[in-house]
């Protein structure tokens, strides 16, 4: 739990500083309202902010909630994923790489807007690393897969340009190659499940503006999640489903 938090609150800073290329190794973090430079007892994950009861301690201005709920959010489905995925390790594998880059996207997405490209080929890199020395009888037809989802994707976003982000294009593209066409098939199901059932109320309320961009990177990432941990079940039961 407390690597999950560490690791979780240094996706946290890459997907805030990324999009607006500030440096996220080397450079040490500080308030966003005062630039007070953070002491090592102000960047402990989750604690620090409990500890100084959700504030700064030099400009008493209150730290955004995104922090701990990223971290915690991160903490909680690494800790998921590894239960879960014991000891199958290429479904651990699969996990860890869709929580990291996911959580990264959706930090990105929700203060931006932006998928960054520095990230979206990093991920591309690490699943096309991963399948071709520890996957390689399925490298090409997973390859196959992520070109399809791209392809499809990338023709909606021709078509409907207000429809679909270009970051959720080469998005959904990786997933495909990292998961192959039926997990992210589900993925995809349960991502515009999940958006609707959170945005739908808010426009009956009114609430949301048709005009505002729905930012849809963490309903991607949950839906593949998910779909990482119930795919092997769910296409189980289906298939026994119609054959019986």
């Amino acid at each position: 739990m407390i690597y999950g938090l560490i690791w979780g609150s240094f996706l946290t800073v890459v997907g805030l500083r990324t999009p607006i290329n500030q440096p996220f190794v080397c450079s040490r973090s500080r308030c966003p309202y005062c630039h007070h430079i953070l002491s090592s007892k102000e960047l402990v994950p989750l604690f620090s902010i409990l500890f100084q009861k959700g504030k700064c301690r030099h400009c008493n201005h209150p730290i955004a909630l995104l922090y701990p709920l990223a971290e915690l959010t991160t903490a909680c489905l690494l800790v998921i994923g590894f239960l879960w995925a014991q000891p199958n390790w290429p479904t651990f594998t699969n996990l860890f790489l869709v929580l990291s880059f996911g959580i990264v996207f959706s930090i990105s997405d929700l203060t931006t807007q932006i998928l960054p490209d520095k990230i979206m080929l990093l991920f591309f890199i690490f699943v096309f690393l991963y399948q071709l020395f520890a996957r390689p009888d399925i490298f090409f037809s997973y390859l196959i897969c992520g070109i399809g989802f791209f392809s499809v994707f990338y023709l909606f976003f021709l078509i409907f340009p207000y429809g679909i982000g270009g970051g959720d294009v080469k998005y959904y593209g990786i997933l495909g190659f990292l998961l192959g066409y039926q997990t992210t098939a589900l993925a995809l199901l349960l991502a515009c499940s999940i958006a609707c059932t959170f945005y739908l109320p808010m426009r009956f309320i009114k609430k949301h503006n048709r005009n505002h961009p729905i930012p849809f990177a963490p309903f991607i990432f949950l839906g593949a999640y998910i779909s990482c941990l119930i795919s092997p079940l769910f296409f189980t039961y289906l298939n026994s489903y119609f054959l019986f």
